[in-house]
């Protein structure tokens, strides 16, 4: 996601009520917002980069980056959602729909990053057997055995395969819910940055959920069906 852009729409709920700890609470949450939105980025810049090479290094940077993004939505969506003083700022007069929006937005950069942690998990193990298999002629047993490799990641981390999918349906799902026809300009700019983030994380996420396809790219090898 492009920089959010998010620091006005807080704002404006804080001065409504014109109380310190509201603007502190207000400005903690658009913090933690960039601070998620930073983290993904990165994250997601260093999996498009281990797509081509299979470097398990970057792999591993993007997997801490996802747990910091995961970390960062979280507090934001707990901050708006249950903070008294934004509730307050949130059911006055010309707030409408802005700080749920901002709940919303926290909750889908959450799903995301759960998403993307799944498929990281999915792409360090490839990489292990990328490492394995590099710079040698496969063999057809060569190819035969990758597989079954392969097959066996497929079963030991079924549980993060899945959870790329659902997360992903989650964060859809919570797209749904917001109506961005209301809202302020920066938060607008941010939900369309979203469905950007959405569409992109369609693709390069849920490619790691088929491990043979993986491994076949990594290694420059179409590994038997």
């Amino acid at each position: 996601m492009r920089r959010l852009g998010l620091l006005a729409a807080i704002v404006i709920l804080a001065l409504l009520v014109a109380g310190g700890y509201t603007a502190t609470a207000g400005i903690a949450v658009y913090q933690d917002l960039d601070g998620g939105r930073q983290a993904l980025v990165a994250a997601q810049t260093s999996m498009t980069a281990a797509a081509r090479t299979g470097d398990a290094g970057q792999l591993q940077d993007a997997a801490a980056q996802l747990r910091v993004a995961e970390r960062h939505f979280n507090d934001a969506q707990a901050r708006s959602g249950t903070d008294p003083a934004l509730r307050v700022a949130g059911s006055l007069p010309g707030a409408g729909r802005q700080l749920p929006a901002s709940t919303h937005l926290a909750a889908i950069g959450a799903d995301m990053s759960r998403a993307g942690e799944g498929a990281a998990a999915v792409a360090i193990q490839v990489a292990g057997l990328k490492q394995k298999y590099a710079g040698r002629t496969l063999t057809a047993d060569d190819l035969q055995t990758a597989l079954q490799e392969a097959q066996v990641i497929a079963r030991t981390y079924s549980v993060s395969i899945q959870a790329i999918s659902q997360q992903l349906r989650a964060a859809h799902a919570e797209r749904t819910l917001v109506d961005t026809t209301e809202l302020v300009g920066p938060l607008k700019d941010a939900f369309d940055a979203v469905d950007r983030a959405l569409a992109e994380a369609e693709t390069s996420f849920r490619r790691y959920q088929d491990v043979r396809q993986v491994l076949s790219d990594f290694l420059g090898v179409q590994l038997p069906a």
